[in-house]
């Protein structure tokens, strides 16, 4: 690992979002609230229910908030949402958050949550978590795929 005091963010995507992630289509994901990460922060996407798995790894490349309407007419193509969509995610939402995301990667095999609970009482996230790089191989014991994402780190 490059560095031991970095922090692997774990961010909870829906699987349908998530598949155009990983296939290329989608170039960045959405979010109220802003995490206190920047450009080059290592990510693992969660797979939320029903697939419940952590399936692939990218990075951050940048963040960018605003008011939703603002943001709108940028985030639009690249998050893979209809108009409609982010309106009604947004409503009511003084901030959107546009996390942008390169080199994406899949996992040579799924680190399921059943897989996790193992070692450890996690629960997934609404938005994100963070481990700390020192924690991983206690988070994901002694999976397979655990290579693939201490590269990142």
């Amino acid at each position: 690992m490059a560095d031991a005091t970095r922090e692997l963010m774990i961010m909870s995507v829906h699987p349908r979002h998530l598949h155009k992630i990983i296939t290329g289509i989608k170039t960045v994901e959405l979010r109220k609230t802003r995490p206190s990460v920047g450009g080059g922060q290592p990510v693992a996407l969660y797979a939320t229910s029903p697939t419940r798995a952590v399936l692939a790894t990218c990075t951050i490349s940048r963040v960018v908030a605003g008011a939703p309407h603002d943001l709108k007419n940028d985030l639009l193509g690249a998050a893979q949402v209809t108009s409609t969509e982010y309106d009604k995610y947004f409503a009511g939402a003084d901030r959107a958050v546009g996390l942008y995301l390169q080199n994406v990667l899949m996992l040579p095999e799924p680190i399921t949550l059943d897989h996790i609970r193992l070692t450890n009482t996690w629960h997934p996230p609404q938005t994100w978590h963070f481990v700390a790089a020192e924690r991983l191989s206690n988070f994901v014991g002694n999976h397979q795929s655990l290579a693939s994402i201490g590269a990142l780190l």
